[in-house]
């Protein structure tokens, strides 16, 4: 850490935990030793730290970047919006203009709700299921943000263990545990709650199938949580990439390049438990965000922003491919090509020693490495061959 960094670094410890407000951004999370803690600008699919070292982005500040930083058509939106006012003491136009733009898109849900994170919204879319059917239960599968029901295996979660018999977790694909669960509890569940992509894992579309078959056998609700695949493998999202109809669902990164909005969207039939259901909170109708989500709608309907994302992430997987198979490196790359995963043979419980080495020579080369490589709409050709060019280099220097 240079000394900028580390004087800065000191002074956060001192007023904020963990020196950062997300867990994912601690410093020392990964044993990656030479990521800045600290980054001072971005714009498109670069970023500069603090000592002005520039870095092509694959964090992409952890999801939410689709399009690129400052990119100026969302950015231009929010400014006109900004003349207008931030938060009304009523609703505003741009709330039904957005909700609009983004039903369009995803031309499977009926409704849609604003919320502020994409924890929000997991948690809306289990109220909903919960008042909707009368059951208390849960099968989750999956990383759903930090509220009670979804971290009952943290460490330390703070967390009532009474909890625990209304939770039943279940690895990603693994059909005989969907089985189980509903031979057990079906009549129980309210929600089955899932992400449809563990992007450290090859998809599986027979997975979401058997759980769409089952939750119709037992009337449980069938939610998505589509903060990172929304607006990322499909505009429609994984109900347009599977072809599998959740009942409702979660969006949050990706809907808005950046601008702090998540929201919940379903069938008119679930959704209008609103009616008896009180879901609020003030924030949700901020009228920047929505200028911007309805500014992303826009561009990802008029240019062909997921086909680009994909093409990128196939020419990044390609290269890191050939380089791995020409030089024996012991890992191969999984997953969808928006945002590949490096597996390691000495990967156990998700943690490398030999990612952290190789992660430690990229940032020192100028590449922001993630272990979800994210792709942007603002990397181009030459951003990638940079990149392999600079993972060839660090291959050599840690085999």
């Amino acid at each position: 850490m240079t000394p900028k960094h580390q004087d800065l670094f000191q002074r956060a410890l001192e007023k904020i935990p963990w020196a950062t407000q997300t867990n994912a951004k601690r410093h020392d999370a990964d044993g990656v030793t030479t990521r800045p803690p600290f980054i001072q600008r971005a714009k498109g699919c670069r970023m500069w730290d603090l000592d002005n070292r520039e870095y092509i982005d694959f964090r992409c500040a952890l999801g939410p970047i689709t399009l690129g930083y400052q990119y100026r058509e969302v950015d231009d939106a929010v400014r006109a919006q900004m003349q207008q006012g931030v938060l009304f003491s009523m609703s505003s136009p741009l709330e039904i203009e957005t909700s609009e733009a983004i039903l369009d898109t995803l031309a499977w849900a009926d409704k849609i709700r604003f919320m502020k994170t994409g924890a929000d919204t997991n948690a809306c879319c289990l109220r909903l299921a919960r008042s909707y059917t009368g059951r208390d239960h849960l099968l989750t599968s999956g990383y759903h943000g930090y509220q009670d029901w979804f971290t009952l295996d943290w460490p330390n979660p703070g967390i009532p263990q009474s909890l625990n018999d209304y939770v039943h977790g279940i690895d990603y694909d693994d059909i005989d545990a969907i089985n189980k669960v509903f031979d057990e509890h079906g009549h129980e569940l309210a929600a089955v709650v899932v992400v449809p992509v563990e992007w450290w894992r090859e998809p599986s579309k027979l997975y979401l199938e058997t759980l769409r078959a089952k939750c119709d056998e037992y009337g449980t609700l069938l939610i998505f949580d589509e903060v990172l695949t929304g607006f990322r493998i499909a505009k429609g999202g994984a109900q347009e990439f599977f072809g599998v109809t959740p009942d409702l669902a979660a969006y949050a990164k990706g809907i808005a390049n950046g601008y702090p909005l998540s929201a919940y969207a379903g069938k008119q039939q679930y959704m209008d438990t609103l009616d008896k259901t009180v879901i609020t909170t003030t924030y949700a109708g901020e009228t920047l965000s929505l200028a911007a989500a309805k500014a992303v709608m826009t561009i990802i309907n008029r240019e062909p922003v997921i086909e680009h994302i994909a093409a990128m992430g196939e020419r990044l997987r390609n290269g890191f491919d050939s380089i791995f198979q020409e030089t024996n490196f012991p890992g191969k790359t999984v997953g969808l090509a928006p945002a590949i995963t490096i597996k390691f043979e000495d990967e156990e419980a998700m943690h490398s020693p030999l990612r952290a080495k190789l992660f430690d020579h990229l940032y020192d080369n100028g590449i922001f490495a993630n272990k979800e490589w994210l792709i942007n709409y603002s990397h181009q050709p030459n951003d990638i061959d940079q990149t392999l060019d600079t993972m060839r280099q660090a291959v050599k220097a840690t085999a």
